[in-house]
This record gives structure tokens, sequence and C-alpha cells, in this order.
């Protein structure tokens, strides 16, 4: 029963997952490290500070570690260790189960619908169309294809 472990793992791993996402996100957010990483467009700042490279590094740390624990909780969870191709889908349905999660939860009923005055939020485009949200969506599947297969090939090396 492979596929029912891995769509049970994806559900819990990918929710706990976006449990962990809103704490990293409000973490970035009050430590300044978000607003040093994007301007008030919403697009990526060009020059490059130590808030902004521990940024990333955090942001690199946090998708890769949560890819790797959940193939770690697969593989525990069935009888033969599953191949590169199951441990890609069940990296990459926790990164879309996050990334939906962080398109149609934070971005479309928090920052733009709700948009707190607690979150200090300029009132421009980006944050208040869904339009550039949806663009970053799809601009991330490529990540998520990417970042989930090199997660499952280390995760193979070091199982």
């Amino acid at each position: 029963m492979k596929l029912d472990n891995l769509i049970l793992n994806v559900i819990q791993v990918g929710g706990i997952g976006c449990l962990v996402f809103t704490a990293f996100i409000l973490f970035m957010a009050y430590s300044g490290i978000a607003s040093e990483m994007r301007d008030e467009e919403g697009n990526f700042k060009k020059k490059r500070n130590l808030k902004s490279v521990l940024g990333a590094i955090l942001f690199v740390f946090f998708l890769f570690g949560l890819l790797y624990a959940g193939n770690r909780c697969f593989i525990a969870s069935v009888d033969e260790p599953p191949g590169l191709l199951l441990l890609w889908i069940n990296s990459f349905g926790i990164f879309l189960i996050i990334h939906l999660y962080d398109l149609i939860i934070i971005d479309y009923l928090v920052v733009i619908k709700w948009h707190p005055k607690f979150l200090k939020l300029p009132d421009t485009y980006y944050y208040r169309s869904f339009r550039p949200h949806f663009k970053g969506f799809v601009r991330g599947i490529p990540l998520g294809i990417v970042a989930s297969f090199i997660t499952s090939i280390i995760t193979i090396g070091i199982h």
C-alpha cells in the first residue's frame, strides 16, 4: 500500500509544513528580513545585504529540510524503500501543498483580502492584486520540481 502511505504522508507533512511555513513567514516579516529582500512592488531587490542573503539561505534550508524530512517519514511508513520516482512524487506533493497554501491562504486571503495593518504592508499593486502572486506561484513550480528531485537523490544517497 505504498500509494496510501504516499498520499497520507504528503497530506500530513504538507499540513505540518504549512504551519511551519507560516511561522517562517512571520519570522521573516518581523525580523525585517523580508523587507530587505523585496521592494514595495514585491520584486526582489537587486542590491544584496547580510539580511537578504541570510533570508535566502534560511529559505533554502527550510525548503530542503522539510522535503528531506517528508521523504524520511515516507520511507519509515513503507516496508520496502521507495525508488526515486516515489520519493520525488512525495517531495513534490509536499512542496505543492505548501505552495498552494502560500498562494491561497497567505497571499490571497491574508495579504490581498484581509491586508491587516499589523503586517505593515504597502498599499501597492503587488499587495492588492492576485495576478503577481499567481505569476509567482507559476514561476515557483520549476523550483519545486528541481528541489524535490535533488532532495530525493540526497535522500536515496543518505538512506
